[in-house]
């Protein structure tokens, strides 16, 4: 199997046009978990592997799939995993530095939003960088030691959330409210909505899981 630097997993939340469309910016495989096909098909383009129970599509969606040459592993309603998990499982085959996860986010499903989130731990812990997008959100994790840059791009907040009981040696460039070294704990709430004063901005943790949301309120900032 040939490597993939880049892989692209939609799943079937919330996702717009313009999001599905930015694939073709930045190439990559393109893994679609249950419904996500769908959505991609709507604007015109086609994964080069589906995976799910098809439990919102139907089964007969599968036969579509089919007869536009789409490769489908079809999987039981009976599962230890979600289809999205399964999709990164078969991502993490094509031996990628990143995936970037669309539709993961919003709609009525809670617990699914949250399992969602947790996934980028289990990504890190195979070695690899994930990026929960979304049309007002981008979620990345950090593991320390780690740094990571924070170009603008549009988004007006940022905010730091501690994934491990706490986080040690935080420290900040090109933000509003910056931290020097700092420990912050999950308990409480000292990273919420930041603020860029640089085009770009820096985070760095020595140790601990960061979660790394940047958020904007609306399409247009």
């Amino acid at each position: 199997m040939s490597r993939q630097p880049r892989v692209y997993v939609v799943a079937g939340g919330e996702v717009t046009e313009e999001e599905l469309m930015a694939i073709q910016v930045e190439p990559g495989f393109v893994i679609t978990a249950d419904a996500g096909a769908q959505a991609l098909l709507r604007v015109g383009m086609k994964p080069d592997l589906a995976v799910g129970d098809f439990d919102t599509t139907g089964r007969g969606f599968v036969g579509e799939l089919a007869r536009l040459e789409v490769s489908t592993e079809a999987l039981p309603a009976e599962k230890a995993v979600t289809d999205l998990h399964f999709a990164l499982i078969k991502a993490i085959e094509r031996r990628p530095d990143e995936v970037r996860i669309l539709g993961a986010l919003g709609g009525q499903r809670y617990d699914h939003m949250l399992a969602n989130i947790a996934l980028l731990e289990w990504l890190a812990e195979q070695g690899v960088r994930g990026v929960l997008l979304h049309r007002t959100n981008r979620i990345r994790l950090l593991v320390g030691p780690g740094r990571l840059s924070l170009p603008r791009q549009g988004f007006q907040y940022v905010s730091l959330i501690p994934l491990s009981k706490e986080v040690r040696g935080v420290r900040t460039v090109g933000l509003k409210y910056p931290l020097h070294g700092e420990t912050l704990h999950r308990i409480e709430s000292r990273g919420i909505s930041n603020e860029w004063s640089d085009a770009e901005a820096m985070v760095a943790i020595q140790t601990g899981k960061l979660l790394v949301v940047e958020s904007r309120e609306g399409l247009v900032p």
